[in-house]
C-alpha cells in the first residue's frame, strides 16, 4: 500500500462508520471539517415510496428530460444507487452523454425534490446550494461507484424572502455596517445545512 492509499484510508476511518462501510476505496478527495454542526440528511430524505427518479425527474424538470438518462434508485444507500447512462435508448439512442456531468446535475435535481417539490406550500425551501465535501470512487463487488458526501444549505421560503426584502429595503446595508452585521447573524440563525449522501452506479462509462 503507498502512501497516499494509507493516508486516503486513515481519512476514511474518521469518517462516521455509515460511510465507509462499504468502501473498497480507489481514489477520494474529503473536507471534514465542512460536515461539523450539520443536520443529518435522514429529516430531508425522500420518503422509501416516492416515485423512481427516471419518471420524476422527467415530470418536474420537463425542458431537460432528454438528458434524464438515469435508472435505479435515488442514491441515499448503495443498494439503491442511481444508474448512471453513458448511451440511453430510450431518451437520445444517438448521444453520449458526460457521465460525471450527469452526476451533479442529478445530485442538483434530487435537492429539488427533498426541499421543493416533496414538501407541503407552507414547508417549501429557498436560496438553496451545496457543496461537495468528500467523493470517493469505490469498487463494490466489482461494480464502480462514485460515492459523494454533500452538505446543503437553505432556507424556509418565508424566511428568505423575509431576509432578501430586509436586505433590499436597507440598500445592502452599504452605509450601516452595524446593521449588516445583524443582517448576517439573522441570515446564519435562519439557515439550515444538512449533510446527505449520493450513491452513483458508474459502471456504463467506468470500470474498475
Amino acid at each position: 500500500m503507498t502512501q497516499a492509499d494509507k493516508f486516503l484510508n486513515s481519512i476514511l476511518m474518521s469518517l462516521p462508520r455509515e460511510y465507509n462501510k462499504y468502501h473498497t476505496p480507489i481514489s477520494g478527495i474529503h473536507n471534514n471539517r465542512l460536515l461539523a454542526g450539520t443536520l443529518p440528511g435522514e429529516l430531508f430524505r425522500l420518503p422509501d415510496d416516492y416515485p423512481t427518479p427516471r419518471k420524476v425527474l422527467q415530470q418536474h424538470f420537463p425542458r431537460t428530460a432528454d438528458e434524464c438518462n438515469f435508472s435505479g434508485g435515488w442514491g441515499y444507500d448503495v443498494e439503491h444507487a442511481t444508474i448512471v447512462k453513458e448511451f440511453d435508448p430510450e431518451i437520445n439512442p444517438h448521444k453520449r452523454f458526460d457521465g460525471v456531468s450527469l452526476e451533479y446535475a442529478f445530485v442538483d435535481k434530487r435537492i429539488w425534490e427533498e426541499l421543493v417539490h416533496s414538501k407541503p406550500a407552507d414547508e417549501r425551501f429557498q436560496g438553496f446550494h451545496y457543496i461537495t465535501v468528500a467523493q470517493d470512487l469505490c469498487d463494490v463487488n466489482g461494480i464502480l461507484h462514485d460515492h459523494l458526501i454533500v452538505a446543503v444549505r437553505a432556507f424556509l421560503k418565508k424566511d428568505w424572502y423575509a431576509l432578501k426584502a430586509d436586505w433590499q429595503n436597507h440598500n445592502e446595508y452599504k452605509n450601516d455596517p452595524e446593521g449588516r452585521k445583524k443582517h448576517i447573524a439573522r441570515r446564519k440563525a435562519a439557515q439550515i445545512i444538512y449533510r446527505t449522501e449520493y450513491w452513483f452506479n458508474i459502471s456504463d462509462f467506468m470500470s474498475v
